[in-house]
């Protein structure tokens, strides 16, 4: 395939991500927030794949790394901001608009530290604090919530992913055939079923799920540094 046809497909998924945020933005608009929902879901899930395309097809591109962030900012950090002010913060007035515009800044921050300590090439096995899109998992699954929980629960939700997206906790990514990627890969089934069956339990098996996911990071980590030959 040529080099030119190579790039364009993940930079043609990465667009489509941008075209989801925008129309979950205009879902939100209309008050349509489980629509809202969706399309950002199909957005995490293009997210996910888009990279590990243009590596698949050595496409990795400066290009593509900062239309991938750019596409980020709309649908992981502007699109949850927007959805969680309209569906959840609308009641808190002006500390509602603060709350979310926090979340915003938080996202945007997270975006521009990954690009500046990132390989465009390489795939990191840890991520510097939660990634904009799990960020946005959770504001959804609050919204999905809204009826069963307050204002300043959410609230408080859309807060915690701010500071989370900004801490310099070290998070598991995929790492090709690995027990840490086949657990991540339970965790996004998982989140479909929290998704499409919102309530207390299906919320409460995705946490517990993610907390799997830390424990199976951190085991493996562990054999792999018992592994490395001592110098």
């Amino acid at each position: 395939m040529p080099q030119t046809a190579r790039l364009l497909v993940p930079n043609t998924v990465t667009a489509a991500n941008i075209v989801l945020g925008f129309l979950s933005m205009l879902a939100a608009a209309d008050d349509r927030f489980e629509l809202a929902v969706y399309l950002l879901v199909i957005a995490v899930l293009l997210d996910t794949f888009d990279g590990r395309v243009a590596r698949w097809l050595k496409a990795t591109s400066k290009f593509g790394q900062e239309m991938d962030s750019f596409s980020d900012a709309v649908s992981f950090c502007v699109a949850p901001a927007f959805l969680a002010q309209r569906a959840m913060l609308q009641e808190l007035a002006g500390l509602g608009v603060i709350v979310s515009c926090l979340y915003l800044v938080a996202g945007v921050f997270r975006l521009v530290r990954f690009n500046l300590t990132s390989d465009v090439h390489h795939k990191a096995r840890h991520a510097m604090g939660v990634p904009t899109p799990v960020g946005a998992g959770y504001v959804m699954a609050a919204v999905l919530m809204r009826d069963q929980i307050s204002a300043p629960v959410g609230a408080v939700v859309v807060l915690v992913m701010a500071l989370l997206m900004i801490s310099r906790l070290p998070l598991p990514e995929m790492r090709g055939r690995s027990l840490v990627t086949y657990a991540i890969l339970v965790g996004i089934a998982n989140y479909f079923v929290v998704v499409f069956r919102p309530n207390w339990y299906t919320i409460g098996w995705w946490n517990l799920w993610n907390v799997v996911i830390l424990l199976v990071a951190k085991g493996e980590d562990r054999r792999l540094e018992g592994a490395e030959p001592s110098i």
